[in-house]
């Protein structure tokens, strides 16, 4: 390979650079990248998937976008594709010179080291894979910040160390990972207002450090996995608006003390609100579960959560009376029950 390819860019005359591309996908080439190539200015596209090429990527091709033709831009480098290589060594920082690129790919290589910041500045990449690498430390928040993004896969990596995953707001498709547990070191896990589908993953009760989890207005499934209850470091966990996750709440969460939301609204939850664990929420303050399937009482326990602000159990099949010791919870400013089979007659216990 990098013979043939030194060969091919030095055949090129210095005064006739016109190469827009360079696709040899599938060809056994060995061998490392040309160095050279970084000489091609007019470059657009370079395909090199499926070989057997080794060594680093050079740092020169992050340099291609550059003015070549008196006073007409030149064409910038829009795909990089090495998948499927034995490449090693890092990711150049240099790549985020190449500001039109829409595809990129690295995945199935032996990269190592941390995704550069500088490929934030790709603000028009849609097509990111840098999956099955040796990629380590975390993910670069400014990734999240590039609104043409359609698909980034980074799974097969070593990102132990990430505290925070937010890509809330965009257009992300797709399922969650069953091995999204792998993140021990997670934190805030902040996925909402993208069309993500399937279940949640019962792996992410295996990240202890948990503490925020907000899965709202997606196109998420099934059952809220009861693993969940683990997370004894849990503050909000949030999965309203997904329209079809079913099932019961598992009573576990209810035992989590740490608690300050619980947002399940806009499903198709079913059975009744766990009732069996009264002194367990003391800092819970959103209790959401409208527009549910419920059915049975308001649980009393309910008025052991002093700091709760806002209750809503809106557009259910609740029966019997609305407890009189709500009156109590003085941090109370917002009470919805509308749209059920409540009474104002009292509870046998409460007269």
């Amino acid at each position: 390979m990098s013979l043939f390819l030194h060969v091919l860019v030095r055949a090129i005359s210095p005064k006739r650079q016109r190469v827009v591309a360079l696709v040899l996908p599938d060809m056994q080439l060995q061998g490392t990248i040309a160095s050279s190539l970084a000489n091609l200015s007019f470059l657009s596209m370079l395909n090199l998937e499926n070989n057997s090429l080794h060594g680093g990527i050079p740092f020169g091709l992050g340099h291609l976008p550059r003015l070549r033709v008196i006073d007409v831009p030149g064409p910038e480098l829009r795909v990089l594709n090495l998948r499927n290589n034995s490449l090693t060594g890092i990711i150049p920082p240099s790549v985020g010179n190449a500001t039109k690129l829409m595809n990129f790919s690295l995945a199935g290589n032996r990269i190592c080291g941390n995704i550069p910041k500088e490929i934030g500045t790709l603000s028009q990449l849609e097509f990111l894979s840098l999956n099955d690498n040796q990629l380590i430390g975390s993910i670069p928040a400014v990734l999240f910040n590039i609104s043409s993004l359609l698909v980034a896969s980074l799974r097969f990596n070593s990102f132990s160390e990430l505290h925070v995953l937010s890509i809330s707001f965009n257009n992300i498709t797709g399922e969650l990972p069953s091995n999204i547990g792998c993140l021990s070191k997670l934190e805030v896990f902040y996925i909402g207002a993208n069309p993500i589908t399937g279940t949640i993953p019962a792996s992410l009760a295996n990240i202890s450090t948990l503490q925020y989890v907000s899965c709202t207005r997606n196109r998420l499934e099934g059952p809220i996995p009861p693993e969940l209850g683990k997370l004894s470091n849990l503050r909000r966990l949030s999965f309203g608006q997904n329209y079809n996750l079913i099932g019961q709440i598992p009573e576990a969460i209810f035992n989590i003390s740490t608690l300050e939301t619980i947002d399940v609204n806009f499903n198709n939850i079913s059975g009744t609100i766990p009732a069996t664990t009264g002194l367990h929420l003391p800092n819970l303050k959103l209790l959401l579960l409208g527009e549910n399937q419920l059915e049975g009482e308001i649980p009393l326990f309910i008025t052991n959560a002093s700091k709760l602000e806002i209750l809503d159990l809106s557009n259910n099949f609740l029966k019997g009376t609305i407890p009189t010791t709500l009156g109590n919870l003085r941090e109370l400013r917002g009470l919805i029950l509308h749209s059920n089979q409540l009474t104002n007659e009292p509870r046998e216990h409460e007269l």
